[in-house]
């Protein structure tokens, strides 16, 4: 049986293969056009005897759009992915602070769509998710939701803008 997650994950997956398809395609189609143009290929067709077709303003508002089709996405995916990076810097001094409180080590710190997924190493008793939540409020993180890993499979989910967490079953975001 597919679960909810595992099923949008490959939907994600398979959008991000088209992108990539697209993106490869417009390039593609984009160079190809300048190219041509540079090197007047046009022109030596007509001189060679070879019959072309006009070339009209609505071909270039054509490549046009299908760059910029393919550029607003990945745009917008790189913001994504800066976000998530710079959240993961500025959540990472935050959690090894919280852990060195407790004698535990932080394996590892990860923002994915703009929530900081940290992974925990210590014997029990269990930390307090709650009190890394907090730092990360305190921190500027307020907006960020937090979902914390601990050794043995426990995770704590711990929502954004909230003071509060809940245990939640092993998988990973």
């Amino acid at each position: 049986m597919v679960t909810f997650h595992h099923t949008t994950h490959r939907f994600h997956d398979a959008s991000q293969s088209a992108l990539l398809f697209a993106t490869n395609v417009a390039a593609i189609v984009a160079t190809g056009t300048v190219v041509f143009l540079a090197y007047e290929v046009r022109a030596g067709a007509g001189e060679a005897g070879i019959a072309v077709g006009a070339f009209r303003g609505r071909t270039l508002a054509a490549v046009s759009a299908i760059v910029l089709l393919v550029a607003v996405p990945l745009t917008a995916g790189t913001l994504s992915v800066a976000r998530d990076r710079a959240l993961a810097a500025n959540a990472r001094p935050v959690a090894e602070r919280w852990a060195a409180t407790g004698n535990r080590q932080i394996a590892s710190v990860e923002a994915r769509n703009g929530v900081v997924v940290v992974g925990v190493l210590g014997l029990p008793p269990q930390p307090a998710p709650t009190a890394l939540r907090e730092a990360l409020n305190l921190g500027g993180m307020r907006d960020a939701a937090l979902e914390l890993h601990l050794v043995g499979g426990r995770t704590h989910w711990c929502p954004a803008d909230g003071a509060t967490c809940t245990v939640r079953d092993s998988s990973r975001t």
